[in-house]
């Protein structure tokens, strides 16, 4: 019988059990972290989360080392009951040296997922709409706030761009979703209609009649592979067209909050 700290959970050969302990570790820049150490398959991972970072933040790190997505994963004994909102603060979780908490997943597989088949989406919360200019503490105050600094560095370091074509000297740049946005992805991915017939209607119409004043970045969530799949399947890139593709930009899971 273990103590009051630990948890057991019985799960099916397709869920992992993951056993993390905590320990408080440095202040950096007036932050408080705590380092996490856990083994999940019966491999040990560690990982440090900050006191102004959210339990998104933890979920995403989790997530990142095991491959468990935020949505499959069960936290239990981190704290009484269910883990709070995705937004609230890790030093609101109070957590202490030595406390010890499982996971429970079943990690994602490197497969294809059509977004339009997942069960569990995450909400999207639409911020684009904040005007800051009439308030110019509250601006300076999200600016400011370490977290987000850190997390646009931590995001720049590692963005992946796939240059295909070079960027033209004094041309804007225009970003396009691939993905429900210029392309219906589930007839193609499904081969119910051939790719020419998934494009939004007029596509490389409306692509010539820009480029000579805009430079295009094609944004996808994909891997780079199925994102250059996509553009040759359209006769984006590849083919004799009036217009260049200049690069395509992979998201990042980067998560800007106010304060």
């Amino acid at each position: 019988m273990e103590s009051h700290d630990s948890v057991e959970a019985s799960t099916s050969s397709a869920e992992q059990i993951t056993t993390v302990s905590t320990t408080e570790v440095h202040v950096e820049d007036q932050e408080r972290w705590v380092q996490l150490s856990f083994t999940w398959s019966g491999r040990p991972f560690t990982l440090e989360i900050a006191d102004s970072d959210r339990v998104f933040d933890l979920k995403a790190a989790i997530h990142n080392l095991t491959k468990v997505p935020p949505e499959r994963q069960k936290v239990l004994g981190l704290v009484k009951g269910k883990l709070p909102p995705d937004q609230d603060r890790i030093a609101d979780l109070r957590l202490t040296p030595g406390k010890r908490f499982s996971l429970v997943g079943t990690p994602e597989g490197d497969e294809i997922k059509d977004p339009s088949q997942l069960e569990f989406l995450p909400d999207v919360l639409n911020d684009l709409d904040v005007d800051f200019s009439d308030n110019i503490a509250a601006s300076a105050a999200y600016k400011n706030d370490q977290r987000n600094i850190r997390k646009v560095k931590e995001a720049t370091e590692k963005l992946n761009i796939n240059v295909i074509h070079p960027l033209r000297p004094g041309k804007k740049l225009l970003v396009l979703d691939i993905d429900y946005t210029i392309l219906d992805t589930k007839p193609l991915t499904s081969g119910i209609l051939p790719p020419a017939e998934c494009a939004r209607p007029l596509l490389h119409e409306f692509l010539e009649a820009v480029y000579p004043y805009y430079d295009i970045c094609i944004w996808s969530q994909t891997s780079w592979i199925w994102l250059e799949t996509k553009l040759v399947e359209l006769g984006m890139i590849g083919s004799n067209r009036n217009y260049q593709i200049s690069f395509g930009k992979l998201a990042l899971s980067l998560c800007i909050t106010l304060v």
